[in-house]
């Protein structure tokens, strides 16, 4: 019986037990790429923009002391306005007074298209200005003024209404009687003062009142 041949012997494996090979871990995740560092620099921060903070209001115009104020300059514009297109015959009864100017400055807020250029409208306005002038100045004379200087005012409006309402019944000689009980008023006032030494913080506006009462009584004169 023939013996079996011998088996041909495997093939050496090439990798020695010195070099053993390197076990891949497919598990592990292969190292991420490093994040490029960033340029700014802590000692350079960005500057935050708060985006809810109103951008700064542009400063309003600073006012100079002393200054008359935007009304008062439109004011003042308009009333000499009225007064340079006052109508020639207003003029010219006020120009027959002691204070033309004072007569035109004072009836020019009251005029209107509607009311007539004769003695008795410009009559009316004029009185009515007076009327204005004397309320104007109670605050400061209810102020600064004794009680009597109160009641003497208060009367020269009563008398000032009353000559209005005589000069729409043509009754001349109580408009007149009426336009001196006023100036009377505003003197007696004066007088007080001047009594008891004291200054009178009342002086320029009754002066300024009793040159308007007079120009009433000039043109009241001029009614025929």
């Amino acid at each position: 019986m023939d013996s079996p041949s011998p088996s041909s012997e495997a093939p050496v494996d090439s990798t020695s037990p010195a070099n053993p090979p390197t076990e891949m871990d497919i598990d592990s995740p292969s190292p991420s790429p490093e994040a490029p560092e960033d340029s700014i620099s802590p000692a350079n921060p960005p500057t935050e923009m708060d985006i809810d903070s109103p951008s700064p209001s542009p400063e309003a115009p600073e006012e100079i002391p002393g200054a008359p104020s935007g009304k008062t300059l439109i004011s003042s514009a308009t009333t000499l306005l009225k007064q340079t297109l006052l109508p020639p015959e207003i003029k010219t009864i006020c120009g027959k007074t002691d204070n033309p100017k004072l007569c035109e400055s004072s009836i020019s807020p009251l005029l209107t298209a509607a009311i007539k250029p004769d003695a008795s409208s410009v009559l009316v306005l004029s009185i009515q200005a007076s009327i204005n002038a004397t309320k104007a100045v109670m605050p400061t004379v209810n102020k600064v003024a004794a009680a009597d200087c109160q009641e003497l005012y208060d009367d020269a409006v009563s008398n000032l209404e009353d000559a209005i309402n005589a000069v729409k019944e043509s009754d001349i000689a109580t408009v007149n009687t009426n336009l001196s009980a006023a100036m009377t008023d505003y003197g007696t006032c004066n007088d007080g003062f001047e009594e008891t030494g004291e200054p009178n913080p009342l002086a320029d506006v009754a002066d300024k009142l009793h040159k308007m009462v007079s120009n009433c009584l000039a043109i009241s004169t001029l009614i025929k």
